[in-house]
């Protein structure tokens, strides 16, 4: 049986999570299925850091890194500084509405 290609991409996208872990993550969010351009958000809170990461399988990076950086131009815009805020979202009296935390 041959394996698919949502299955491969899944498959590298757990050894990437795994990794992020040994890093010295505290935390990994997976995007099922994403059509962003981060599949794999990393939260570092040690170092303060979040990492946003485009997962890539079967394929190699190329020699010449520009054409990686051209590919993958959304979401090098993303890299900056944040300011985090933290959130909760549930019903009050009926209605769904932020907690700022």
């Amino acid at each position: 049986m041959k394996t698919s290609a949502y299955r491969k991409g899944y498959i590298v996208e757990l050894r990437c999570k795994e990794l992020l872990k040994e890093f010295g993550a505290a935390h990994v969010i997976r995007s099922s299925r994403s059509l962003t351009p981060a599949d794999l958000v990393a939260i570092f809170p040690d170092r303060r850091e979040i990492w946003l990461v485009q997962v890539k399988a079967g394929r190699e990076a190329p020699r010449d890194i520009s054409k990686l950086k051209k590919e993958f131009k959304e979401l090098a815009k993303l890299k900056g500084t944040y300011q985090v805020k933290t959130f909760v979202f549930m019903k009050k009296e009926g209605r769904y509405c932020f907690f700022d935390f």
